[in-house]
């Protein structure tokens, strides 16, 4: 038909071009820029991230972990882990520590020396119804417990007489024996002189008998023993 046409007219027109089809623009975006777009990007900030790394064996329960700081040291990444040994503490002791033991002793325990006698001498003669002043040296402060035991005996000279003894609890290093606690230990006018044996150690005091006498547990050993001479009682006394 075209053909026909440019015949008909008798020349050749110049062919007109069909407007041009605007082709479809498919925009693909991808995820992966190119290389020079990567090195023309805005450095973006790498996180930091603190990682506590536990080690087998080493690492003690409470670990404190570096925390990062602003700045330029700021840009590695931190995986430190620091760690404390505990200072070990002696189970030991000092002496400013150690308690002081109690005075309490157990069964058997000597805690004092054995008392010195002082006076009187051996065989003083004491008559009737006279004093006997009896002295030791002291072996300390004594507890709120602790006793001087004095004992005084006057075993029998022969066989039939009565044997005779008594005591008392002190806390002083004397004792004065005089009156009705001497007279015993003198023997009747018949039976002549009596030989009183006399000797001291520390107690305990831990009760009291029937007869409200004090009884104790010895935390000393005794001291010597000493005499003295008693003059008999006169007839009739």
């Amino acid at each position: 038909m075209l053909a026909g046409m440019l015949v008909g007219c008798g020349s050749t027109p110049e062919p007109t071009l069909p407007p041009a089809t605007q082709t479809p623009w498919i925009i693909v975006v991808t995820a992966t820029p190119e290389p020079e777009e990567v090195a023309q990007a805005k450095p973006t900030q790498t996180p930091w991230i603190v990682v506590s790394t536990p080690t087998r064996g080493t690492v003690s329960e409470t670990t404190p972990t570096r925390r990062a700081t602003t700045g330029p040291a700021a840009t590695r990444e931190l995986t430190e882990t620091e760690t404390e040994t505990p200072t070990p503490v002696s189970a030991t002791a000092t002496p400013a520590q150690t308690a002081t033991p109690s005075r309490t002793p157990k069964a058997g325990d000597l805690i004092y020396p054995a008392p010195e006698l002082l006076e009187p001498s051996n065989n003083q003669p004491v008559p009737w119804q006279s004093t006997v002043f009896l002295k030791w040296e002291p072996v300390g402060d004594l507890a709120a417990d602790e006793y001087y035991h004095l004992h005084l005996e006057r075993p029998p000279k022969t066989d039939g007489q009565q044997w005779y003894g008594d005591y008392v609890y002190l806390k002083e290093s004397q004792f004065l024996a005089e009156g009705a606690f001497l007279a015993p230990f003198h023997l009747p006018s018949d039976q002549g002189h009596g030989v009183v044996y006399w000797w001291v150690r520390v107690v305990r005091k831990t009760g009291e008998d029937e007869n409200g006498k004090p009884l104790g547990a010895d935390i000393s050993r005794p001291s010597e023993k000493r005499t003295f001479i008693t003059e008999p009682k006169p007839d009739g006394s």
